[in-house]
């Protein structure tokens, strides 16, 4: 259709420069002879240039793939694109630019999505455009734990259904009550990452537990007092300097070369160090030193460590499996250990460490 539009602007522009130069030529044969015939000849002239520049436009519509070319002037764009072989006839006009000869029109075709997210469902109509530029366009922004069956730069330009999966993760804290003993009590506050699987909890991780003792009568908190290790050669881990800023558990023992006392596993892991992102952890608490990355697949969050570098230099101390990162990918470590400051992951590199 484009070769043959092209082929009619053509003969219409020949025959109208032919039918004006034989025009040109009577003008000049009747300047001597009388001038308000001139004055005719002339307006004769403009009005046949006029239709011939008129037959000649052309409208060339882009509807964000495709591209049309059909006859008409830019005082009728509408129904140019109307007649024009469409694949949608839902659509609207984004961009009008006009040209001597042609108009550039664009177009966005409406399409329906229809967004599924657990039980819910909904249908917006919207202008058809790659999958994350129609989702935006309707307030629905994925993240990094969201999952969709389809790729984000998919071009929709039909109806389509898409199937979302919306996961949040976040920071819980609850208090059980453990014993009431003359005028002393005992808590436990627990804080958890929770996870939500479009509205709905599916997965609670404990990060942290903390004994806190205060006194009834007044119901006022006060420090716990400090446990009893009767009969036990071990040194709480909470009382050596480490880098960690997490409490640890107060039944967590080390012996004389700093090893805890009990422990499930033991393994050997290369790690590095990171810093402050501006981004939480992706079990959702803020990042600090003690929360560590890992591969999940491998390592769960919540999972409680004691971690030491294997040359004796760092003492991370009581550490809790946070965080995962794109360490994981490609020339990999296993575990990435949160540090206060850049100069210090520097200067802890790569290096073998000791989990517990």
């Amino acid at each position: 259709m484009l070769q043959k539009t092209k082929e009619l602007t053509c003969r219409i522009y020949s025959s109208a420069l032919n039918t004006t130069k034989k025009l040109v030529h009577s003008a000049l044969r009747l300047i001597k002879r009388n001038v308000p015939a001139v004055v005719s000849l002339v307006l004769t002239i403009v009005a046949v240039m006029l239709t011939a520049v008129c037959s000649a436009h052309t409208v060339t519509i882009f509807d964000g793939k495709n591209t049309y070319t059909v006859p008409g002037t830019s005082a009728n764009v509408k129904s140019a694109v109307a007649s024009a072989p469409l694949k949608n006839n839902s659509y609207e006009i984004v961009k009008v630019t006009n040209h001597l000869f042609s108009t550039k029109v664009e177009i966005s075709y409406l399409v329906p999505l229809t967004v599924n997210m657990g039980e819910k469902s909904e249908t917006y109509t919207v202008n058809a455009g790659t999958l994350s530029d129609m989702l935006c366009s309707i307030g629905i922004t994925l993240d990094q734990h969201d999952s969709v069956n389809l790729l984000t730069d998919t071009y929709i330009n039909s109806a389509t259904t898409v199937d979302i999966t919306d996961v949040d993760y976040k920071v819980e804290t609850y208090t059980e009550y453990l014993s009431t003993l003359s005028n002393k009590a005992k808590t436990k506050t627990v804080t958890c990452s929770v996870k939500y699987v479009n509205g709905v909890k599916t997965e609670t991780t404990v990060l942290e537990e903390k004994i806190t003792e205060y006194t009834v009568d007044k119901n006022t908190v006060s420090n716990a007092s400090s446990p009893s290790y009767a009969g036990s050669t071990g040194t709480p881990a909470g009382k050596v300097d480490c880098i960690s800023t997490l409490n640890a558990p107060s039944d967590l023992l080390l012996d004389e070369n700093g090893i805890p006392l009990n422990y499930k596993s033991k393994s050997t892991l290369r790690a590095t160090a990171y810093t402050y992102t501006g981004n939480k952890c992706s079990t959702g608490v803020s990042p600090q030193p003690g929360y560590v990355a890992v591969d999940p697949k491998e390592i769960p969050y919540g999972t409680k460590m004691y971690i030491v570098s294997a040359d004796g230099k760092y003492v991370y101390g009581y550490a809790i499996a946070a965080d995962t990162g794109g360490f994981i990918y490609g020339n990999r470590t296993d575990m990435d250990l949160f540090l206060e400051t850049e100069k210090s992951c520097v200067n802890f590199g790569r290096r073998n460490i000791v989990v517990y």
